[in-house]
């Protein structure tokens, strides 16, 4: 199940329902955890436009151990484990040159996972440490890019070429201003990584819809035609042990309002607290009555206006 889902994603990599949850891993271009390049991930060259890779190397090319290389370095920030990267794509048998779909925009959380879920656990790691704007070469077996080879069609010990150029990046969580907790509100802690907490006070859920903003970002301010990119933790005030549900633990950021209907959507009065926030910040929105429900919701940008 895909949880993000892009405009125009890859047939092969579509197959594959890019999910993964990144809550360690690189933090810097200089780790030692990082991908390191390789014999075979040097070899592969790409010229042409950003966006629009021309890519060549020798063929065969093996690959021994998952390789990356960056043909171009962007300018733009550090990638880090968590953060949504969405780019080109263009991927190839390493045997033979083919290409083995048609090249298109995808996106995929960045890190290593931790979880078992990733489909992609390759790719994944690639991500990390890289800059936003570069341009990448990553090889490796079927079998060390992918959790599972037979949703490919290819042998496990075939080599794959793909080239990345890195479009943009979301934060994995807010970035707001703290500002200070409300009366009567949950009480939120957030873990190292970002992923919040919540504590569930002792007397009744309120009896009207109530917001309060934990943390006061500075981006675009959200209007209502807009899609949202966010990560959110939902728990029901009547089960205050227990996640109902949340993008953290499921795998990746999603978009709301969600149009699949795969993905866990809050009520249309909840998406209205959004309207007139600022991209960045985190907000706690309780709903009312006998399915009362307290969400934190972190607003990582604008997904389509």
């Amino acid at each position: 199940m895909r949880t993000v889902p892009a405009r125009r994603v890859p047939a092969l990599l579509a197959a594959t329902a890019l999910v993964a949850l990144a809550l360690t891993g690189c933090t810097a271009a200089g780790s030692s955890s990082c991908l390191q390049p390789g014999d075979a991930s040097k070899l592969v060259n790409a010229s042409g436009d950003f966006g629009s890779p021309k890519v060549s190397f020798p063929k065969p090319l093996h690959s021994s151990t998952l390789q990356k290389s960056i043909i171009s370095k962007g300018d733009g920030s550090t990638i880090s484990s968590g953060q949504l990267v969405v780019g080109e794509v263009a991927y190839y048998d390493g045997a033979t040159g083919a290409a083995l779909g048609d090249p298109g925009e995808t996106d995929i959380v960045a890190g290593a996972d931790t979880t078992g879920k990733s489909t992609l656990p390759g790719l994944q790691k690639a991500m990390a440490c890289s800059t936003v704007g570069s341009r990448i070469a990553v090889t490796g077996t079927v079998k060390e890019l992918f959790s599972d080879p037979s949703q490919v069609g290819l042998s496990g010990s075939t080599t794959m070429v793909f080239v990345f150029d890195l479009k943009k990046a979301f934060p994995s969580r807010a970035t707001g201003a703290p500002r200070p907790a409300q009366p009567g509100m949950p009480t939120v802690v957030l873990a190292p990584n970002g992923q919040p907490g919540i504590k569930i006070p002792s007397h009744d859920a309120p009896t009207s819809l109530a917001s309060a903003v934990l943390k006061q970002g500075s981006g675009e301010t959200v209007t209502a035609k807009d899609e949202l990119l966010v990560n959110y933790t939902a728990v029901a005030w009547s089960s205050p042990d227990t996640v109902a549900s949340s993008s953290w633990e499921n795998g990746s950021p999603v978009v709301w309002p969600d149009t699949t209907g795969q993905n866990y959507s809050p009520p249309a009065s909840v998406l209205k607290r959004l309207v007139g926030q600022k991209v960045g910040s985190q907000i706690v929105v309780v709903t009312p009555g006998s399915s009362a429900t307290a969400l934190v919701i972190d607003i990582l940008g604008i997904w389509k206006k």
